[in-house]
């Protein structure tokens, strides 16, 4: 199955994606670039990680997180 990747900046923008990713029924997959025998070396240069959809839910999903994002930038101003 072929998949598309949404990346994400912290563990706190994952919840809640995959929060509403749940409650859309969208399966998914989270991928964190941690390593604890590394240090966080990964998280540095990767990035904190990013959620995988089956490419057939990819409109979808970039859409969801377009709207999570922008509603996260709405609550700080």
């Amino acid at each position: 199955m072929s998949t598309y990747r949404l990346n994400m900046k912290n563990k706190f923008e994952s919840d809640i994606f995959i929060d509403v990713l749940e409650k859309e029924n969208i399966p998914f997959a989270v991928i964190q670039n941690e390593s604890l025998a590394y240090n966080g070396i990964f998280e540095m240069t990767m990035g904190w990680g990013y959620v995988e959809v089956p490419l057939a839910y990819q409109e979808r999903a970039d859409k969801i997180l377009k709207e999570l994002l922008e509603s996260f930038d709405q609550n700080i101003q």
